[in-house]
């Protein structure tokens, strides 16, 4: 293998070549690099040499000499193994501290008696120099599972080198969730012409089926309201979807997207702690304010025994069990007033508890705005603490009743 980088050539600055040589080399590097990992090994050598007389360092004459020792065996040809040889020894004497160093000495102990072995000319006659010279198209793309068609002929994988004749030739890209692309490209005489064909990707959509007072966030932003079958089109890839509601807790999925399909999911809420706790207090507070109506009716009804003696006690004597019946009746007016004064202060702070409890329960914003986590990048902070609404309620007793105190944080 070739096994360098671009960026560990350590490319010669403007003193020593031209901004425009540079950025040639670089790509002549690459467009052989790209064929010798696809192993057209003629298009190799002509790019890496195009490099190399631009930019002789020593990580190219590597490079170069790897690619002319392959091509020698395949065609055995007499010049790929001399140039092969000539270029590890360049290699090791221009960087003798190399971290090749090891591989050039290496390939040179396998090489030299080759080398020894063969007369200076060879029995087929002169290689055919030619075929390292020829007019080369390299199209690539990174879109994974795509074909290139050039010139209307059939579509073949990435990365396609074919020799072609000087002059402009047009390419047709396609590839599963991407929008093709057809480009035009001009074939220089001699050279090997590198074309990177970059595709769009189609986008891919999320469907979502949730409560209609329900929102939608994903990725730790707003992104619709709730409702069956909101579409949303996102990059493929991982997303986080946080689905909050008054009074429901937050729901979280992770969803995976493929390129240019859809993807459905149903997300139900259930209600929260303090949402329950709201719906139990309005209920006692309703059976606290029908024990008071009971017990305000008991009162009218002691209140009218009352009414009643006192009639009779202007029309004329009553007898004392008649007083003691009245005295009775007052009491118990009095202590029914008492008991509907607290039904009816109790109902009121459960009414009011619940009343608040319902109208504070939100959805937790440190969930809804929960990033997804990314491959290959470190996952975002964990958002500021956000103090969180609450209620308390504490009993206050009175010489003539019964109330409630509320406190909390909003």
């Amino acid at each position: 293998m070739i096994g360098l980088m671009l960026g560990a050539l350590g490319w010669p600055s403007s003193a020593l070549a031209a901004e425009s040589d540079l950025d040639r080399a670089k790509e002549s590097f690459k467009a052989g690099a790209t064929a010798y990992a696809a192993g057209d090994y003629l298009a190799a050598i002509q790019a890496l040499d195009a490099a190399y007389q631009l930019t002789p360092l020593p990580a190219i004459a590597f490079s170069l000499a790897q690619a002319h020792r392959r091509q020698y065996f395949v065609d055995h040809e007499r010049e790929h193994l001399s140039r092969a040889v000539e270029l590890f020894r360049q290699y090791i004497e221009l960087a003798p501290t190399g971290s090749r160093r090891a591989d050039a000495l290496d390939a040179l102990s396998q090489l030299e008696p080759l080398a020894a072995a063969q007369p200076k000319a060879s029995t087929r006659g002169e290689p055919n120099l030619d075929a390292v010279r020829r007019t080369r198209v390299l199209i690539t793309t990174d879109a994974p599972g795509a074909e290139l068609a050039l010139d209307g002929a059939p579509p073949m994988p990435s990365p396609l080198i074919r020799e072609v004749e000087p002059g402009k030739h047009r390419v047709h890209v396609t590839a599963p969730g991407f929008f093709p692309s057809e480009r035009e490209l001009n074939a220089i005489p001699g050279e090997l012409t590198l074309t990177p064909v970059v595709l769009r990707e189609r986008p891919s959509t999320l469907g979502i089926w949730t409560a209609p007072e329900a929102d939608i966030y994903i990725d730790g932003a707003f992104a619709s309201a709730g409702g069956d079958g909101v579409l949303v089109q996102l990059p493929s890839g991982k997303h986080r979807i946080a689905v909050g509601q008054k009074g429901r807790v937050v729901a979280l999925r992770d969803v995976t997207l493929q390129r240019g399909k859809q993807q459905n999911i149903r997300v139900s809420l259930d209600k929260t702690s303090q949402r329950i706790t709201s719906e139990v207090l309005f209920m006692a507070g309703g059976a606290s304010l029908g024990v008071s109506l009971v017990l305000s009716g008991f009162a009218i009804r002691a209140e009218g025994e009352a009414e009643q003696f006192l009639g009779k006690q202007q029309s004329g004597n009553v007898s004392p069990p008649e007083l003691t019946s009245y005295r009775t009746s007052i009491n118990s007016r009095d202590r029914f007033r008492l008991a509907t004064g607290v039904s009816l202060a109790t109902s009121a702070g459960f009414f009011i508890t619940g009343l608040f409890l319902h109208e504070l329960d939100q959805p937790d914003p440190q969930l809804l705005y929960r990033m997804a986590p990314r491959r290959g990048a470190e996952p975002p902070p964990p958002p500021a603490p956000v103090a969180k609404s609450g209620v308390r309620v504490a009993p206050l007793f009175f010489a003539d009743g019964l109330g409630a105190m509320l406190g909390g944080t909003f």
